[in-house]
Order: structure tokens, then sequence, then C-alpha cells
């Protein structure tokens, strides 16, 4: 049983977050046409800067561990798109099972965390052999290390044994479709909570915000993070670092989604005009940041990481952008405070 003509989910298509791009893809086929800036914005994903300090941690960018309620930025999408939503944390096999085939039955997708490699997030879009093998869309599921299983004809992953590599924070079913609020209100309490995200210093034992990026730049400068002849540790920051680069890439949904609400509110235009430049510097020293050390996984990339002075240099960029960043949610933190 699966739901065919789910749109693809993957990295090829310029949506890095999986969650937003699971989200966008579900209720595409559900009829709605909502963007992937959109789910964004309103999730505050496209404003999250997270560190795991000395931990160099390639999962700093999953949505769960950007804010102190791990569940707000979901809470924040579904009620920006107006459907209702359930989590269910993970269960038995059997059980969760259950509820993911009547969903798939019904004709809706699942959104779930894990499921394939060490994706964020996997949409669900059908079952074989009782529930025992799952089918959708991963962005890793054409990654050997991470899926060595054949793809079922339609193209979506077949996933055997999925339970086991299901997270502990489960799975999202959507529910039925509500009354919006009014798009002024959506679009405020959007603003305020993009400020909340990058005002917020320390999301329990991780750096957030503003003051990520002075620990990653610090974190960047430091030798003994780096030792030139442990090609293994090397490769690790380097993963890392891309992993953070993917979170400045969400900085194009922020200009975007901002675009988008000056379009729709005149009276904020001239500030979140005043932003969106902002971003739009960030997103231009986003790519300066690749140009110092490409993000192409070559050795010649992992051999300039090693190296301090390039580090430095990539230290300082990175503090541009923080500063830059600061400039921005300015121009916001301005506009909801006198709204």
């Amino acid at each position: 049983m699966y739901i065919e003509g789910v749109r693809k989910v993957s990295w090829d298509t310029g949506e890095m977050c999986e969650f937003a791009s699971s989200l966008t893809s579900a209720l595409k086929y559900m009829g709605e046409d909502i963007s992937y800036h959109y789910v964004m914005g309103t999730s505050g994903v496209a404003f999250r800067f997270i560190i795991d300090p000395g931990k160099w941690n390639p999962g700093n960018n999953g949505i769960l561990g950007m804010a102190k309620d791990p569940y707000e930025p979901i809470r924040h999408a579904f009620d920006a798109v107006g459907y209702r939503y359930s989590i269910h944390a993970k269960s038995t096999a059997e059980e969760d099972g259950v509820l993911i085939m009547d969903s798939i039955d019904g004709g809706v997708p699942v959104i779930a965390f894990g499921v394939v490699g060490p994706s964020d997030c996997s949409i669900i879009t059908g079952y074989d052999d009782g529930g025992k093998v799952l089918l959708g869309w991963s962005t890793y599921q054409n990654i050997p290390d991470d899926h060595n299983i054949p793809h079922d004809s339609t193209g979506y992953f077949r996933k055997p044994s999925w339970h086991d590599n299901l997270r502990k924070a489960g799975f999202i079913l959507i529910g039925e479709k509500t009354q919006r609020r009014p798009s002024r209100q959506i679009h405020m309490d959007a603003l305020r909570w993009a400020v909340e995200v990058v005002r917020t210093p320390k999301v329990y034992n991780r750096y957030g915000g503003l003051e990520a990026y002075k620990v990653w730049a610090d974190e960047m400068v430091q030798d003994s993070y780096f030792p030139k002849d442990d090609k293994a540790v090397i490769g690790q920051r380097y993963l890392s670092v891309l992993c953070n680069l993917m979170m400045l890439d969400d900085r194009r949904s922020a200009v975007e989604f901002l675009k988008l609400v000056a379009k729709d509110e005149s009276d904020l235009a001239e500030g979140l005009h005043a932003a969106v430049k902002c971003y739009e510097e960030i997103c231009k020293l986003k790519n300066d940041l690749t140009n110092v050390v490409k993000d192409d996984f070559s050795e010649e990339a992992q051999r300039r990481i090693a190296d301090h002075e390039i580090r430095r240099q990539y230290a300082e960029i990175i503090m541009r952008i923080r500063d830059k960043e600061e400039e921005a949610i300015g121009h916001i933190e301005n506009l909801v405070s006198h709204t």
C-alpha cells in the first residue's frame, strides 16, 4: 500500500531542512499551495543557529535542538499552515506501525524522525509486508553507507527494520484542516518567534543564535581541535562544519519569508526590507565561507580546514555573519516592539 505522487524530498531541490521539506511535500499532495520558505519562516527554522560546544556535533542543525521545548518549531509551523497534528513518541514497532499504516490508508503521509540513515525527518508514503517495511522519501536514501537497499519501483525507499532507526521523538501524524488565523497574527507571531530564536543565547547545554556564532568562531581557531596528522578527526571536523553551513543556507528562506511578509504587511515593509538586505548579505558571506573551504568533501578541502591560517579567515567571516544577523534581527525587533 502506498500513496502515489508525493513530491520527492531531496537536498537536490535546495531544501536543506528535512522537516520543512517533508511538511511542504505532504501538504502539496493534500492540495495545499504552501511554500517551503513559508514553513521555514513561521517555524523559526530559517533563523536558527545552534552549536554544541566542544562536541563538533553534525546534528547541530536538527530542529528538535533549537528550542527548550523541542516541539515548539513544529507547533509554530502547523499553526501557520492551519492543520491539526499529533506527535507520537517512539513506542513498540507494532503500535507505531498501526498508527502509521492507518494514516497511509487514509491517504495522509507521515513525517517521521529518522527511519533512513541519520535523517532529521523522512516522509513516509507507504508500507509493505504488514508494516514491516516502510516506503517514502529521505535525503539519505541514495547514500549507500546509509541505505543500501534497492528502492521501490515508485522511487520511494524501502526500509525494513525501520523501527530500529526511528528516533525517540517518533513521528508526526497530520490531522484535519482548521480555520487558519488571520495572516497578520501569523506573521507577527513568526517575527516575534524569530527574534526569540536569534536572541536566545543558550538552549540547555547548547549555544544559540548570536552567541553560537562566537562559540563556533572561537573553536575554529583552536589548534587542539584540528590535529593535522589525524585524518579521521579532521574529516569529522570538516563534516561538522558543513552541517553548520546548512543552517546558514537556511537564511535564503529568511530572505524569501521576510519578503512575503513585507508584501502583505505594507506598514512593516520598510523595516523588513532592511532586514532582508542584511540576510542577503549573510547569504553572500556564506558563499565566501565555501570559497575559503569548499563544501565538496575533497581531500583538498579537508587539508585546508586543518590549516590554522585558513581557519582564522573562516572565523573572521563567521563573526561578520554574526554581526550582520544582529543588525537584521534588530530591524525585526524594532518592528515587533512597536506594533
